[in-house]
């Protein structure tokens, strides 16, 4: 079982970056726009939480990186934009005039008004080292990373910026196929209506470093580089 929270990992056969997770409280107690400022400023980014895995091992409580404009808007993450799909709201959760979220401690999330001052949770970039040469990915696995998930804009431009430093063409990313059904290895929520639907395992998505499109479909045999995500 998993016992840390999943983030965005760009890995290779030697070394990699991690997103590492943790928080500010008092005395950096800030609003939801000065905590996102400042984390921007100073790490990567309040945390996205995209999955009930990923909250039930998180231990904080403070500002995510979730809000919306108004009562009529989607609640989005600050990164990329995207609009959240996993929402543990606590009951009677969430009240029209808050549009920020917190997280408490039992992990239900609550909205409040973006201009009180709480803890924040953030991610920052942290380097690895250590990696086997003969067997990467099982190396990657023993630390428990996974295939990496590409959801937003962001996603897609950072694992692409990132794969430049590849020795292959095209990158592993977390998108395979079982028993005909295409998933994410992480648990989001499969988002490409077009992916042709096979009858056989053995095929695996990639992401080209120089391309656009936004998948590719290789068997899953063959050897890349890849692109993973750690619980951390």
């Amino acid at each position: 079982m998993r016992k840390h929270v999943a983030l965005l990992l760009i890995l290779f056969p030697v070394c990699g970056h991690l997103l590492n997770v943790t928080f500010y409280n008092a005395p950096y107690k800030k609003d939801w726009a000065g905590a996102l400022a400042y984390c921007r400023e100073h790490h990567t980014d309040l945390v996205q939480i995209r999955t009930a895995e990923e909250n039930n091992v998180l231990q904080y409580s403070g500002w995510i990186g979730l809000s919306r404009k108004d009562a009529t808007s989607p609640w989005k993450w600050s990164r990329g934009g995207e609009i959240a799909i996993f929402t543990p709201w606590d009951s009677g959760e969430p009240n029209t005039d808050e549009n920020c979220v917190n997280r408490k401690d039992d992990g239900k999330w609550e909205s409040k008004k973006c201009d009180e001052k709480r803890a924040f949770l953030y991610y920052d970039e942290k380097s690895l080292d250590g990696v086997g040469r003969e067997d990467p990915a099982s190396s990657y696995w023993n630390h428990d990373y996974d295939l990496v998930t590409l959801i937003t804009p962001k996603d897609y431009t950072t694992a692409r910026k990132t794969a430049q430093e590849a020795t292959t063409d095209e990158v592993w990313t977390g998108l395979c196929n079982l028993a005909g059904e295409w998933l994410w290895v992480g648990g989001e929520e499969m988002q490409y209506e077009d992916i042709p639907k096979c009858p056989t395992e053995g095929l695996c998505g990639v992401l080209e470093k120089n391309g656009t499109a936004a998948y590719g479909i290789r068997n899953c045999q063959q050897k890349r580089n890849f692109i993973c995500s750690t619980f951390n």
